[in-house]
């Protein structure tokens, strides 16, 4: 069964819509139920929410998706996934994602049709609603990570923490996750969020950002905002916001995982491959044999 992540804003454009129906919470249902009747025929969805879903009902998401039939995983805010295979040398292989609300960390913003793409459609995010539901988050996080004693671990999350695109650094994140993601040895985080693709690796890090599942592309405007000691691999972005600059209009990213490596692809829309690398394993230094951690929920 094929696999994929999806990180966040699954009803986007149609909330906007519903906020001005008396019956919102119906509406955001039957499109919901819609992209997942869709996406069954084709792949096994694990998602987590995004500002978008929140400015909609993010627990109606979570419930509609508890529907066995259906092929997509969304059992809570935060959750670990874990796969174990044998790779085409023989090679038992390990993976761990760890599936993050940044919503939870980072706050959100709700904006108007109106203000779409403008300097307060860009801006930060609002900070955390309730500090002790941050702090549960982070505390889930941290002991995931330091109980993985997996090969490769990502985390994924809807915010990126750096962004040399419109909306930039999360400053919440670089603050209180990216700390733990480096503490923990963390092969790399996953992203979405802005509609652009990069690869920005700091600090013995790498950071993939794919957000382009619907449109593509924001501006690079925010580049003189990363840290000066990483490094832009690569970014597809537009000169300006939508402009169409980049001849690209939409795709997504691809991971193929063995013992010696895992190759990570960025593609257009039509599946062509506009950018590859690959990540080695993490170092057995950061791999816990502990099994006690506090999870969520995890998903095998």
């Amino acid at each position: 069964m094929m696999n994929c992540r999806c990180l966040g804003e699954y009803i986007y454009k149609y909330i906007k819509q519903n906020r001005q129906q008396k019956n919102s919470i119906s509406s955001n249902n039957i499109i919901f139920l819609l992209i997942i009747m869709l996406c069954n025929t084709y792949y096994h969805r694990h998602v987590v929410g995004g500002n978008h879903d929140y400015c909609g009902d993010i627990h109606k998401q979570i419930t509609i998706a508890t529907d066995p039939s259906n092929r997509w995983s969304f059992p809570d805010f935060n959750y670990k996934i874990t796969k174990d295979f044998i790779d085409e040398s023989g090679m038992p292989v390990k993976l761990d994602i760890i599936m993050i609300d940044t919503m939870q960390v980072a706050g959100f913003n709700c904006v108007h049709e109106r203000e779409e793409l403008t300097d307060e459609f860009f801006a930060q995010p609002s900070g955390p609603l309730s500090l002790a539901e941050a702090s549960a988050t982070l505390s889930f996080i941290e002991n995931a990570l330091k109980n993985s004693d997996a090969h490769y671990l990502l985390v994924a999350g809807h915010y990126p923490i750096y962004s040399p695109s419109s909306h930039g650094n999360t400053e919440e994140l670089v603050k209180k996750l990216d700390p733990l993601l480096k503490k923990y040895g963390v092969t790399a985080y996953i992203s979405g969020h802005e509609h652009c693709q990069f690869h920005y690796s700091f600090d013995d890090m790498d950071y993939f950002l794919t957000g382009t599942g619907m449109s593509c592309c924001y501006s690079a405007d925010n580049r003189n905002s990363l840290p000066r000691e990483g490094d832009l691999k690569y970014i597809l972005a537009d000169s300006s916001v939508y402009s169409g600059s980049s001849g690209v209009k939409g795709g997504f990213m691809s991971f193929d995982v063995g013992g010696d490596g895992m190759k990570v692809t960025i593609h257009k829309e039509d599946g062509f491959p506009l950018y590859k690398t690959a990540l080695r394993p993490r170092p057995d230094q950061f791999k816990s044999s502990s099994d006690t951690a506090e999870e969520a929920i995890a998903v095998e």
